[in-house]
């Protein structure tokens, strides 16, 4: 198993096969840490190991091995790639869009009704894809935070989108708030849940009782609700689009 791999560097451990499914390794030395941790991480799809900066790494090689069985189990969950490829169905807001590519299309993304006509080369198709999801995500969020933030009685700088893996959005003390374009592929319920949250978050700077009243009565949207969906489903998100 992982032990028969051999290093090419002293801190490089080879991908490992689950199932078939090849997965990287990452090797993180961590000052603070005090010991060899591991862990899977589901949104990257990548096997973390975390060592102290002195523990040698045939530990953590062990540690791999010991772990085979939990690994597998969490990898075996994972979710699985969705690229942006000619026939696709890709998720958004409560739908699904068609992927319909072809290189004589008019160059350019258009959609009409539930599929997304692309054209221009094939290597460009992902690109293409990505940046038009963006624009629609950009496109719903502005105008929908600025209309809860009237409505909080505050008033909000700048919004933006990004493709963070730990956060569905952020909110600055300077009122600059961000999201995740991904959220377009989530339902819109989804979208204006986490709108609603940033939004309290202009009134409440923590996550008291009255920030959790604030974000409910703006989304009119149970946020345990919207937790829990994001919770079950949110990994899958970040893997639409991969290859």
């Amino acid at each position: 198993m992982f032990g028969l791999f051999r290093r090419k560097t002293p801190d490089a451990v080879p991908d490992i096969d689950i199932g078939g499914r090849q997965v990287a390794v990452a090797v993180v030395r961590n000052a603070r840490a005090r010991r060899i941790s591991l862990r899977a991480d589901a949104v990257h799809g990548v096997v973390r190991l975390t060592l102290p900066p002195r523990a040698p790494i045939r530990d953590a090689l062990a540690l791999l091995d010991a772990q085979h069985g939990w690994i597998a189990a969490r990898v075996t969950s994972w979710p699985r790639p969705l690229p942006f490829a000619p026939g696709a169905l890709i998720p958004f807001e409560s739908g699904q869009l068609l992927l319909d590519w072809d290189e004589t299309n008019a160059r350019g993304v258009r959609q009409i009704g539930t599929t997304l006509y692309v054209g221009g080369p094939r290597s460009t198709l992902s690109g293409r894809t990505t940046r038009w999801l963006r624009t629609q995500a950009l496109d719903r969020l502005e105008p929908e935070t600025r209309a809860l933030a009237a409505a909080a009685g505050r008033s909000v700088g700048t919004v933006s989108v990004r493709d963070p893996a730990s956060r569905w959005g952020s909110c600055s003390s300077t009122g600059a708030i961000a999201y995740s374009w991904r959220l377009i592929l989530a339902p819109a319920w989804i979208r204006q849940s986490v709108v609603a949250h940033e939004v309290a978050h202009l009134v409440h700077h923590n996550h008291g009782p009255d920030f959790w009243a604030l974000a409910r009565s703006l989304a009119d949207v149970d946020p345990g609700t919207s937790r829990r969906w994001l919770t079950a489903h949110g990994a899958a998100l970040h893997w639409i689009g991969r290859g």
